[in-house]
C-alpha cells in the first residue's frame, strides 16, 4: 500500500516542528523538489538546549494488517527517525512510535522498518507502560532529526510504502 508518494501535494497536510516551541533555534522546512520528491532540510542547532527537527503528515492512515514501513530515501550520512502516533485527531496519545534508520550521503537506498520494532518515545525519552500501538488509528507520520546532530540536514523521500 502507498502511504505517500507526493504526486498529490497539494491534499496533504506536513508540518514542520523543531525545537524553537521550546527555547532552540533550529530551522526547517518541508518542500517538494522538480523530480516530484518530498525534501526535508535544515540546520541543527544545539544553542539553548535545542537539537531537533520536524515533519509530519496529519492525514490519518490504518497500518492495520501490515509489517514492515518501506521507505525511499536519499539521505546526507545522518541518522533518521520515521515516527508514527496514535489516537485520534482530536486526542492523540502522548508519545510517538519510532524507528531510527542511518542514510548515505547522496545514495538513493531503500529501507524497510518492521512495525513490530518501533519504539514508543516522548520528548526524546522512552516511557514506561506505553500499550501496543493501534495501527487502525495513526493519526500522524513523519520524520525526525535529533540524537545531538548539529549542521545542516537533507533527507529526499521518493515514497513511504506499507508492506503486509
Amino acid at each position: 500500500m502507498i502511504i505517500t508518494d507526493f504526486s498529490n501535494f497539494a491534499r496533504q497536510q506536513w508540518v514542520i516542528v523543531n525545537d524553537g516551541i521550546m527555547g532552540g533555534e533550529s530551522s526547517s522546512r518541508f518542500q517538494i523538489n522538480f523530480d516530484g520528491n518530498g525534501v526535508f532540510l535544515g540546520n541543527i542547532s544545539l544553542a539553548n538546549n535545542g537539537g531537533f527537527a520536524s515533519v509530519k503528515n496529519q492525514e490519518p492512515i490504518s497500518l492495520k494488517g501490515y509489517r514492515t514501513i518501506e521507505l525511499k530515501v536519499k539521505g546526507d550520512g545522518k541518522r533518521y527517525s520515521f515516527r508514527f502516533q496514535t489516537g485520534t485527531e482530536t486526542n492523540p496519545d502522548k508519545w510517538w512510535y519510532e524507528y531510527r534508520f542511518d542514510t548515505k550521503a547522496d545514495e538513493w537506498m531503500t529501507v524497510q522498518l518492521p512495525i513490530a520494532e518501533f519504539e514508543p518515545t516522548y520528548r526524546g525519552q522512552t516511557p514506561k507502560n506505553v500499550p501496543e500501538p493501534d495501527l487502525s488509528a495513526i493519526v500522524r507520520y513523519g520524520f525526525l532529526i535529533s540524537d545531538g546532530q548539529s549542521g545542516n540536514f537533507r533527507l529526499e523521500t521518493d515514497i513511504i510504502s506499507a508492506i503486509s
